[in-house]
Order: C-alpha cells, then structure tokens, then sequence
C-alpha cells in the first residue's frame, strides 16, 4: 500500500515538473466594448396583471423587473467606463 502511495505521488511530481507550471504567461484582457442587445420584451396590459396577480405579487414582481434593469444599467455604465477610446488612437483607455 505504502508503495503505491508513493508511485503516485511520484507520477504527480514528475507530472508538475513537466507541466510547465514554473513559467508565468500574460494575456491582455480586453472587454467587448458592444453592449448585448436589450431584450424585447411582451407587451403586457398591466391592468389585466394586476388583476390576476393581486396587489402584493404585483408588486413583488415590479421590484424584481427594476432590480434587472437597474443592474443592467450598472453593466451598461461599466462598460462605457471601461471602453471609453482615446482620440489619439482609437483604443480603449488604459492600452
């Protein structure tokens, strides 16, 4: 059993070894600068919501709908502060 244990850890240092793992590679990063596309969404008669969801899931569902565009609208300002280009060269600032 004992020799086993060590064939393997054995297998696995000489793996590691091999692996390339002592060299460190930088890759630049660089976001998408297009914003996704908004979704379309139904049109919806808000009055016939109300009326088949009540008051309070009514409004736990207006909540949950602000909640996802005021995040993507964090993600559209993140964006836009991320890709904004220099006029010397086109590219995004930082570069």
């Amino acid at each position: 059993m004992k020799l086993m244990i060590v064939l393997k850890a054995s297998a696995l240092a000489v793996t590691f070894a091999v692996s390339g793992c002592a060299t460190t590679e930088f890759r630049e990063v660089r976001p998408q600068c297009t914003p996704p596309s908004e979704p379309a969404l139904p049109l919806i008669d808000r009055g016939e919501l109300w009326d088949a969801l009540g008051d309070d899931r009514y409004r736990e569902l207006e909540r949950y709908l602000n909640t996802l565009w005021g995040y993507a609208d964090e993600q559209a300002a993140m964006l836009d502060s991320l890709c904004e280009t220099s006029p010397a060269d086109g590219l995004p600032a930082g570069t």
